[in-house]
């Protein structure tokens, strides 16, 4: 999804933050220009967005395009966290039913537009795909060697109940870190998107109103408005924090690069896979790639991150917990590590029930 929002408590008021002191400083911008305004127009609202992930910079997009004047602010670089790793499947009407059923289905309808404007095929890999499901259980008998000597001996795996649960016109996916840059690059060079790279410290307000955004160091960013797009890292700031929780859950990836990739073709797999000798089920998700980049191996653990940030994922016993349970998501596709031959360009996500 491109964007979504989350409605705050209706006893919150902006009077009920901390006003910030405005400090002055030097702006140091990293942007071409805004757009020429003819003097009849009134002054652009001036808008500071927290946060350059998706959501971040798609809100940043749109708003500029627009005619707001938009500052972008991250902390380290952007989408260079789930914004960058996820799997960047798309579903048309998977969540039909429910309360974001709209919203699915108008960013969906969405993200087809945007690729037709920004050649997506080349831009950032989009494209439709069939979503097949599958049941693999290690435990159960192997089926016989294939008689096909170009096929990997473990095509002919313990798999079943193969169904499909998504065509090309309801199905598709993105690369989502070249999604995200590319719809960045048009924002700074097409809208005047101005990228700061900062830690947001507060949100000044004076007179109940918002009035800047105050980053670590002292830099005042004075806007109109805020949007604060933080993610899971929404749980270590504080005007949000004692509002509601924020917090994250641990994922672990991996990348396989493939030997041939001319022979990725789009297809999307969800799995059941029931390990061997009482192992945990898990649900991995395998999702091709036709831009390359390896086929990258996600699984989420399930637990909650320490403060909601994950600031110990780079730890290295955090490392090595990663590198045992990756292998379990693995297995099912040939029990190797490194590179497929004749494999495709993916990304597999394992959930553990």
């Amino acid at each position: 999804m491109l964007a979504t929002s989350l409605p705050l408590p209706t006893s919150f008021t902006l009077s009920s933050l901390q006003t910030c002191k405005k400090t002055k400083t030097t702006p140091v911008h990293c942007s071409s220009p805004p757009p020429p305004q003819s003097p009849m127009d009134p002054q652009p609202k001036r808008v500071a967005v927290c946060g350059g992930g998706v959501i971040g910079v798609c809100t940043a997009y749109f708003l500029a395009k627009k005619g707001a004047s938009v500052t972008l602010i991250e902390k380290s670089s952007v989408a260079c966290a789930a914004s960058g790793k996820s799997g960047g499947f798309l579903a048309l009407d998977w969540c039909d039913g429910g309360p974001l059923a709209s919203l699915a289905r108008a960013s969906f309808n969405l993200h087809r537009s945007l690729a037709e404007e920004f050649n997506g095929a080349e831009s950032y890999g989009y494209r439709p795909l069939t979503t097949l499901s599958l049941t693999v259980t290690e435990s159960e008998k192997q089926s016989p060697p294939s008689r096909d000597k170009n096929l990997p001996s473990w095509v002919d795996g313990p798999a079943r109940g193969l169904r499909a649960i998504g065509s090309t016109e309801t199905t598709a996916q993105v690369h989502p870190q070249m999604f995200t840059k590319t719809l960045l690059s048009t924002a700074v060079e097409k809208y005047g998107v101005e990228v700061v790279i900062g830690k947001v410290d507060s949100v000044g307000v004076e007179g109940g109103r918002v009035e800047s955004v105050v980053l670590e160091g002292g830099r005042v960013i004075e806007s109109d408005s805020v949007v604060l797009a933080l993610g899971p890292w929404s749980g270590k700031f504080e005007m949000l924090s004692s509002l509601f929780r924020v917090y994250g859950l641990k994922a672990h990836s991996i990348v396989l690069e493939p030997k041939e990739p001319d022979a990725i073709t789009p297809h999307a797999l969800f799995l059941s896979y029931y390990p061997e000798q009482g192992g945990k089920p898990m649900d991995p998700e395998v999702y091709p790639r036709p831009t390359g980049g390896g086929v990258p191996v996600r699984n989420v653990i399930g637990g909650r991150v320490a403060g909601g940030s994950g600031a110990d994922s780079g730890r290295p016993r955090v490392i090595r917990g990663a590198k045992e349970s990756s292998q379990h998501g693995v297995e099912p596709f040939g029990r190797r590590r490194g590179t497929v031959e004749g494999g495709a360009s993916m990304l597999l996500a394992v959930h553990r029930r």
